[in-house]
Order: structure tokens, then sequence, then C-alpha cells
């Protein structure tokens, strides 16, 4: 509805508060009292008449009291309450309309103690103007004669009495007659179930046969739980013994065939050894079948006692099971009994429910009857209020109308302007267009110009480059020049020392000569024996090294065989399970093909999706099948790779072991020979004292090296390293000439 319209239709309402409604009672009262002659002064009764159609109204009557009213009680009343009389315009009594949900409903002077039920059944009817704000319609006043109004409002107060007495009565009768019903029924329940439970009492009875069921069960389980025990400890010793027997037999033919090996090889001692061991297992083998067949025999006897146990509990079981089916019967005959009181009981509670109810449908029709009233007087009340705004709804259409003519009007001073901006807007895209060919020029040269600027500057850079390179390369050639110089100058300086080195040595070059030539013979013995030792150390740590890679391949081997074992684990429960899907997938297949035929698509989706799952873990198996394949493969790989290195690692240490003994053995020769010539030097120099000690020192390598000889099958004569001559250091360092070329002369040597 538009605003104007709004304007026409409520114009003449006036807007007031209760504040303001109260504050003019007192004004107004002295003035109502000399225009109307009110019929009786007290509370207000103000009822909502239609809870559909006057769910927000508030009809403000005049009501008779039932009891003898007090007006100096209720000043602020709404029963005394009268329009304000305008002192500009006199105005007629009118029938005031309006909405007072926050004004507070009034206490009843007359019914200080109203019924409960009745209260709660009423409570409908005065929420409706309980708190609620006013607003009177002065337009309509003129319109509405005064006859009309008191009449209304005397007929609609009347039955909004009628209404309230007669729901509330009804109701407290029925709740009154309900409760009672309720509160009797309730007692003779009581009262039976304390009779039933005084004479029959099933919960106990039934918790005390559970009782000597479970009592009887409990003491059968025990006795089958020992028994099973018993048996499991016998099956557990049977199958030792068996595994014992397993075990001697299989010792029993590995010796058997250790036999037939030492009778082929002629290995009669060993035979005989075997045969004695042979003999002794076929009598142990004896012992465990005794004892396999002793364990049979005892699991047998716990089998016949566990039998007649379970004989035992079924019996328990079936006395049980008639116990109950008697107790079951007698608690049916007793519900029986029960339920046939119980029917009575509640047909008689059945027939005063349906008197009950007849009387409420009573009240019922009387309230219609009312209710017919209340409606009638609404049309009277409606009539009155079209009457009264008949001239606003001829100006609402004359100004609708109006309206009507101006956005005519409008509409065309709209088009209008439309089309001057389609106008314009075509001569922006033409501007527009030509802008973009001139930017499209400028931008062509613009490019072909940055392009030619860009060469320009890489030539030129070029071209500085070239520049430096120059520069370089002359920088180059000076710092050539400038050391040829200097190394032409250092070796000119070096002829010149050389010569006058040569001449100053050529005097000792004899006895140097000589020296040299006995020490070149000493030092290679000490060389030899320094580096034997060292090869020694070496070769030691390489077999330690050797040893622990052994341990290490060892427990890796080990490793790799148990994962080894868990791949192939591994790979036959993927085998297991892609055999079962290959299996199932055909079945799933024909199963989706029967639900489908049969209209059950539920079921074939269901069964098409299962296919699909499966099919995805096929894949996904047979993927993890061919990387498990591919590890195992990679893993005897490896396996195959570490047995070979562990043989070639064992292998290695033998030759190691023996190449640590060969250098111990040649090392010791040459300090048995060393030793050997030192104490020729010092008894030669006479010292007894270093002789002797050199002597024990030589004896003991001797002996070592002797020892190492047989283990290895060591010989001198394949050691052609070996210095065969030896010479005191101490001599040659305080030999003179002639002494020196006499020692030289012995061992063959030349003075270089």
């Amino acid at each position: 509805m538009e605003i104007d319209e709004m304007d026409s239709l409520f114009e003449g309402m006036v807007l007031f508060t209760p504040s303001q409604f109260a504050a003019d009672d007192p004004k107004s009262e002295s003035e109502s009292e000399s225009s109307v002659t009110p019929v009786a002064a007290g509370p207000t009764t103000s009822e909502a008449l239609d809870e559909n159609l006057f769910s927000d109204l508030t009809l403000q009557t005049h009501t008779l009291d039932r009891d003898q009213p007090s007006p100096s009680t209720t000043p602020t009343s709404l029963t005394n309450t009268k329009p304000k009389v305008s002192r500009k315009k006199k105005r007629a009594s009118a029938l005031r309309i309006g909405y007072a949900r926050d004004y507070p409903r009034l206490p009843d002077d007359e019914d200080p103690d109203p019924d409960p039920d009745e209260d709660d059944t009423a409570a409908t009817i005065h929420d409706a103007s309980a708190n609620s704000t006013f607003v009177a319609l002065n337009h309509t006043a003129d319109t509405i004669h005064d006859a009309s109004a008191n009449s209304t409002s005397v007929a609609l107060n009347h039955t909004a009495d009628t209404i309230h007495d007669a729901s509330a009565n009804s109701t407290s009768v029925a709740l009154n007659h309900t409760a009672d019903t309720i509160h009797d029924a309730s007692a003779n329940s009581t009262s039976a179930d304390t009779i039933h439970d005084d004479n029959f009492n099933p919960h106990q009875q039934f918790e005390q046969l559970k009782t000597l069921i479970s009592e009887k069960l409990k003491r059968a389980r025990e006795s089958a739980a020992s028994i099973s025990s018993a048996r499991k400890d016998s099956i557990q010793k049977r199958r030792k013994a068996a595994d014992h027997l397993h075990s001697a037999s299989f010792r029993h033919s590995q010796l058997q065939k250790q036999l037939d090996d030492a009778c082929e090889a002629e290995d009669f001692e060993a035979a005989q050894r075997i045969s004695d061991d042979l003999a002794a297992a076929e009598n142990h083998n004896h012992a465990l079948l005794l004892a396999l067949r002793e364990a049979e025999a005892h699991c047998d006897a716990i089998d016949s006692e566990l039998h007649n146990v379970l004989q035992s509990q079924i019996a328990a079981e079936q006395e049980c099971a008639s116990l109950l089916d008697t107790f079951s019967a007698e608690a049916a005959n007793d519900a029986d009994v029960l339920l046939k009181k119980t029917e009575a009981l509640s047909s008689e509670e059945m027939e005063r429910w349906v008197s009950s109810t007849e009387a409420l449908e009573g009240k019922k029709i009387q309230v219609e009857i009312e209710s017919h009233l209340v409606n009638e007087a609404r049309g009277v009340l409606n009539n009155s209020i079209e009457h009264s705004i008949e001239d606003d709804l001829r100006e609402k259409d004359f100004l609708c109308k109006k309206k009507d003519d101006l956005t005519d009007e409008l509409q065309k001073l709209l088009a209008l302007v439309r089309e001057k901006e389609k106008e314009i807007a075509e001569n922006d895209s033409k501007i527009q267009v030509v802008e973009q060919r001139i930017s499209d020029v400028v931008s062509g040269f613009q490019e072909f110009q940055s392009s030619i600027d860009q060469n320009y500057d890489k030539l030129q850079s070029g071209l500085s480059q070239l520049d430096l390179e120059i520069e370089a390369l002359s920088m180059k050639k000076k710092e050539i020049d400038e050391f040829f110089n200097e190394e032409a100058d250092k070796a000119a300086k070096l002829k010149e020392l050389a010569k006058v080195s040569s001449s100053e040595a050529q005097a000792y070059q004899d006895i140097v000569g000589l020296r040299r030539s006995l020490m070149s013979s000493i030092l290679k013995s000490r060389e030899d024996k320094a580096r034997l030792a060292k090869n020694e150390e070496k070769l030691s740590e390489d077999v330690q090294m050797l040893q622990q890679e052994v341990s290490a391949a060892r427990a890796s081997l080990q490793e790799l065989s148990s994962t080894k074992s868990s791949i192939q684990q591994n790979i036959a429960s993927f085998k297991q399970r892609i055999f079962f899907i290959d299996k199932r997938a055909p079945e799933l297949e024909a199963e989706k093909k029967v639900a489908a035929a049969a209209r059950n698509f539920k079921e074939a989706a269901r069964i098409a999706a299962e296919a699909k799952s499966l099919s995805l873990e096929k894949d996904s198996i047979q993927s993890e099948m061919e990387k498990s394949i591919l590890e195992l493969q990679k893993l005897e790989d490896d396996i195959k790779d570490t047995i070979n290195r562990l043989q070639e690692t064992e292998g290695l240490i033998l030759s190691k072991e023996k190449e640590v003994a060969m250098a111990r053995f040649q090392r010791l020769l040459i300090t048995a020979g060393a030793a050997t010539a030192e104490r020729s030097a010092a008894l030669e120099l006479g010292d007894l004292e270093e002789a002797n000690l050199l002597l024990t020192e030589a004896e003991a390598a001797d002996i070592e090296a002797k020892k190492l000889q047989p283990l290895y099958d060591f010989k001198e004569e394949d050691l052609e390293n070996l210095p065969k001559h030896f010479i005191s250091m101490e001599l040659v360092a305080n030999s003179d000439r002639k002494q020196l070329a006499e020692l030289a002369a012995s061992i063959n040597l030349s003075a270089a």
C-alpha cells in the first residue's frame, strides 16, 4: 500500500500511551459522569472477542459489576475512562479500538481469589487485552451513534462474560472430575500391586532361581575348565615328546649317513665311534617312543574324564531348563489373572471418562451458541467501520489515478533521456576507436626506435669489451718478458754456483763413494726391516678389519635372510589374496547381473562398488607384489653378493694371515742377521756384554722364525730379496779409507 493511501485511510487517528490515558482519567471522569450515567463503576473486563480477528485489538466498554462497586477504590479503572472531550470540537462518545499490549491489567476486586483451573482455561481470553497500547479512532467517531456503540458494547461485554464463565466452569468441572478419576485409578492400581506383591513376588523367586542355576552351571564349568587345562598340558607334553622323537630320528638318520660315509671311506675308527653313537641314539629313540605312548595314553584318559564332565554339565543344564519352564508357566498364569483385573478396572474408568466427555460436549455446544452471538456483533462493528471510511476510499481512488498520470509523463521524459544517452555512448565509442588507431601507430614507431637503441647499446658494449681484452693481452706480454729475464738471471747464477760446488766436492768423492757403497747395503737392510715391520702391522690391521667385515657380513646375511623370509611370506599372502580376488570377481559379476536382472539396482550398485574395490585392491596388491618381487630379487642378489664377499673375505683373511706370517718371517731373519753382524762388530771392538745381548736377540728371532717356517712351509732359498750380507753401521762409521776399501772388497762393492 502506498504512503498517501495509508494517510487517507488512517487520517484522524490519535496515538496515545497508557500513561496519557491514565492521566486523562481524573479530568474526564467528572465530564463523563455529567454526560453519561454509568451503569456501574468497577473493574474492567476487556476481553479479546475473536482471537483471529481482534488478536491485537482491545474493545473498551462499560461493564456491569456483579458485586457492589466502589468508585473510590479504582481511580484508574479502564471502565470509567471516557474519551477526552476536545474544547475546540465537541465529539460524541465513540468506540475506542487500540493496541494496549503494554498497559497492565488491573486486579479484579470482586474475585480476589480466582479458581486456578478457571484462570488457566481463560488465559487465552485475557492475554489479548492484558498488555497493550491504545489507539483511538477519533475521525470515525462522528459516524457512529451512541446507541449502537452502547448496545454493541453491552452485547460484547455480556457475551465475553458468558464465554468466560462457561469455559471456566466447564473446564473446572472436567479437570476436577478427571483428576478424581486418575486419583481413584492410581489408588486402585497401587492397592492391586500391593496385594499382588504380598501374595506373590516373581522377581525374588526369579532371582533365587537364577542364583541356583548359576551355581549349578558354575560348578560344571569349573570342572570342565580344570579338565581342559590338564588336557592342554597333556597335549603339550605329547607334542614335546613327538618333537623330541622327531629330532632324535633326524639325528639317528644323520648318524646313519655318517656311518655309511665312514664305511665308504674305510674310516673304521670313525665308523666304530659313529656306530656306538648310533646305538645310543637308538636306545634314546626307544625311550622317547615309550614316553610318547605314555603321553598319548594320558591324553586319552583326560579325554574320558572331560567326556564325563560334559555329560554332567548337560544334565545340569536340562534341570535348569525344566525349572525355568515351570517358572514361566506359573508367571504366565499370574500375568493372565492380573490382566483380567486390570481390564475390569480400565472398563470402569472408561465409563467415567465417557460421562465426563459428554458433559464437556454439552458445554461446548453452549459456548458455540454464544460465539455465534459474538460473531453477529462483530458484523455490526465491521459495517460501522466500512461506513466510516467511504470518503477516505474515494479520496484514495482519486489520488491513485493522479499518480498514474504523473507516472506516464515521467516515463516519456525518461525515454527521451535514454535516446540522448545512447547517442553520446555511440560517439564515445567512435572516439575510442580513433584514439586506439593513434596509439597503435605511435607504439609501432616506438618499438622500432627502441630496437635501434638496443642494437646501438649492444655494439658500444662490445667495443668496450674488446678494448679491455686488448689491454689485458698487452699486460700479459709484459709480464712474460719480465719473467723470462728474471729466470735467465737465475740460471746464470746457478751455473756459477755449480762450478764452485763441483770443485769443492771433488776432494771427498772417493771416501764418500766407499761409505755410500757400504751404507747402501746397511740402509737397504734397515729399510727392508722397517718396510716389513710396517707391512706386518698394516697386514695385521687389514686382517682385523677383514674379520670385522666377516662378522658384519654374517650379521648382514642373517638380517637379509630374515628380511627375505618376511618378503616371501608377504608375496605368498599377496598371491593368496590375488587368487581370492580373481575367484571372487566372476562371482560378483554374476551376482551383479542377477541383481540387475531382478531390478535390485541398490544391491547391484553395492556389488559393483565391491567389485571395483576388489579391482583396486588387486591393482594395489599387484603393485606391492611387483615391488616385493623386485625387492626380493635385489635382496637375493645382495645375499649372493654378501656370501661371495664373505667367502672372498675369508679367503683374503687366510691370504693376509699368510702374508703377515711371511713378513714376520722375513723380518725375523733380517733381525737375526743384523744382530749377528752387530755381535761380530762388538766382539771386534771388544764389547763382550753387548755381544752377549746381541747373541740372545739373534737366537730369539731365529727360534721364532723356525716356528713359523713349518706352519706355512716357508723356505729361505725362496726369499731372493733378502740381503745376503750384513754390515755393522758402527764399523762403517769408525773405519778409515783403507778399512772401508777392505769392507767393500769383502762384499764385492766398489766406490760410486
